[in-house]
C-alpha cells in the first residue's frame, strides 16, 4: 500500500521521524532459516510472505551481500504445535550462491527508496507508518 509521494512516519515517539517515499521496490523480508551453503540454489527461510518468482532479492549484508533472482517460492506445511525441527519454507535462486549464509541473516525484497536521508538511527523493526492519525485535526490520509 505504499506509494511514491507519500509521507510515512519512522520509529515512535520522540525518536521517531517523517520521511517521503521516492521509488517503491520489491517486497519481501525474512531470515535465513538454515545455513545455506555457496554454491546452493534453494535457501531455507522463516517465511516466503511477500516474495515473487522474477524478484530480485538481497541476502546477507556487507562482504557477503548478494543479489539473486528468485524462480519458485514454498511455503512449508506445518501444524501448530509442531516441534521445533518443523519443515522451513524455501526460496529456489535462478543462480547458485556466491557466498555461504548462517542461519538469521536478512533475505529481502529492494523496499522502497527514500527521498532523503534519514536523520536519526532507527532500531532493526522500528514501526513504519503511512496513515498517521493526527488528533484534533483533520487526517491527512
Amino acid at each position: 500500500g505504499l506509494v511514491v509521494g507519500q509521507e510515512i512516519v519512522i520509529g515512535a515517539g520522540a525518536e521517531s521521524e517523517t520521511a517521503v517515499i521516492a521509488e517503491v521496490g520489491t517486497a519481501g523480508g525474512t531470515a535465513v532459516d538454515k545455513a545455506a551453503r555457496s554454491g546452493a540454489k534453494i535457501i531455507l527461510v522463516n517465511g516466503v510472505s511477500g516474495f515473487n518468482p522474477g524478484q530480485t532479492i538481497t541476502i546477507d549484508n556487507g562482504t557477503k551481500q548478494e543479489a539473486v533472482v528468485v524462480t519458485s517460492i514454498a511455503a512449508a506445511r506445518r501444524r501448530y504445535g509442531m516441534p521445533g525441527n518443523a519443515p522451513s519454507d524455501t526460496i529456489n535462486v535462478a543462480t547458485p550462491l556466491k557466498f555461504s549464509h548462517v542461519a538469521g541473516v536478512q533475505v529481502s525484497g529492494s523496499g522502497i527508496t527514500l527521498a532523503n536521508p534519514l536523520t536519526r538511527p532507527h532500531e532493526i523493526g522500528a514501526q513504519v507508518a503511512g496513515n498517521v492519525p493526527t488528533p484534533g485535526e483533520p487526517n491527512k490520509y
